[in-house]
C-alpha cells in the first residue's frame, strides 16, 4: 500500500521581480517520508521555500502547489498556515522570556481567533506531548533556546 501524497508540485515556474527563478520544478512528498532540499548558492531552494509559504515577493507564474490535494497557490501565507504548511530556519533566533508553552498557546490563539482557557488547553498539550513521547517539561524551554 503506497502513503498518500502530502504535497505535489507540478511544472511550478517562479518569478521574483519580473525575474524566472523556478523553471518546472516538480516534487512529490507522501505522508511519514523526509525530504532535503540541497543544491549550491542561488540554485533557487530558498525560492522554492518561500513560494510554498506564499511569500507575497514569490510570483508563480505557471503550475500547481497541491497540499492534501488542495490548490495552495491562490491563498495567503495564513491559510496555508492553517493548513499545515510552515517554515523553519536553519538557524531560528532564540526569543528570551518566551516559553514554548506561551507561544503555543498564543498560536492556538491565533488558529481560534479567540483566548483559550488554560485548563483546556494544558489538556490538549499533555495529550499530544504524551503521543509523541515528549516530557512536559518541554513546555517550560524558551522558544529556539
Amino acid at each position: 500500500m503506497t502513503n498518500p501524497s502530502l504535497l505535489i508540485v507540478r511544472d511550478l515556474h517562479v518569478s521574483v521581480e519580473g525575474k524566472a527563478i523556478l523553471k518546472g520544478v516538480n516534487l512529490t512528498v507522501n505522508a511519514g517520508e523526509v525530504h532535503a532540499l540541497m543544491g549550491p548558492n542561488g540554485s533557487g531552494k530558498s525560492t522554492l521555500s518561500f513560494c510554498l509559504m506564499g511569500h507575497p515577493k514569490y510570483h508563480v507564474t505557471s503550475g500547481q502547489i497541491l497540499y492534501l490535494g488542495q490548490d495552495m497557490a491562490a491563498l495567503p501565507p495564513n491559510e496555508r498556515a492553517a493548513a499545515g504548511i510552515f517554515l523553519a530556519f536553519q538557524y531560528p533566533t532564540a526569543i528570551p522570556g518566551v516559553t514554548i508553552a506561551n507561544f503555543l498557546r498564543a498560536a492556538l490563539r491565533g488558529v481560534r481567533g479567540q483566548d483559550v482557557p488554560v485548563k483546556e488547553f494544558r489538556q490538549i498539550v499533555k495529550a499530544n506531548l504524551n503521543a509523541l513521547g515528549i516530557a512536559e517539561s518541554f513546555m517550560s524551554r524558551y522558544v529556539n533556546d
